[in-house]
């Protein structure tokens, strides 16, 4: 079987998160069957399932204490659902090192290709206390682009990341690279 393009959302902000996850799901093709792996608690109106999307939440910190739902999480939803398509959004606490280590285990290796790493910023990055800030930085370092969803992230950010790219871009980008791996993915016809 081939790798399952995956797209792969952190960051702090679970509302921000939710919301752009909201408007990528808007965007998908309906002859696609995508599947979402919730670490983050979206909410309801994200987790229900249908023949073309599938839904599963597992708890816990996805880079520790939480690890093994996340990896048993994980091959149940592509077995049971067999997606074309995965948005794994895992929650603020999840060190990107450790999430990374636990993504490349031989058995998940071999079965998701994580095509974006997209991190979620919003105006909360300010208000945060100094430790959760070092690790979101470190999250942002660890994302392809880093997605501000409001202008009071942009000034929150003040330098600390290159690839800052606003929703719809993100959401572009995510498509594109989601679409591109499909395509590499695909047997031949014929």
């Amino acid at each position: 079987m081939p790798a399952i393009p995956t797209l792969l959302l952190t960051g702090a902000d679970r509302a921000a998160k939710a919301g752009f996850l909201k408007s990528l799901l808007a965007l998908r093709s309906p002859r696609e069957r995508w599947a979402l792996l919730d670490n983050d608690g979206n909410p309801p109106e994200l987790n229900s399932s249908s023949d073309d999307f599938s839904f599963a939440a597992v708890s816990g910190c996805a880079c520790c204490t939480g690890q093994v739902s996340l990896q048993t999480g994980i091959v149940r939803l592509l077995r049971e659902s067999k997606p074309q398509r995965l948005v794994i959004a895992v929650a603020a606490a999840a060190e990107p090192s450790a999430l990374t280590q636990t993504l490349l285990q031989e058995h998940l290796a071999a079965s998701l290709h994580i095509a974006r790493n997209l991190c979620i910023v919003s105006a909360a990055l300010q208000s945060a206390a100094e430790s959760a800030q070092d690790l979101w930085l470190r999250q942002m370092q660890a994302a392809d682009d880093v997605v501000v969803m409001d202008e009071a992230a942009v000034t929150a950010l003040n330098g600390r990341s290159a690839r800052i790219i606003g929703p719809a871009e993100a959401r572009t980008l995510a498509l594109a690279a989601l679409a591109a791996r499909a395509a590499l993915t695909k047997p031949p016809r014929g």
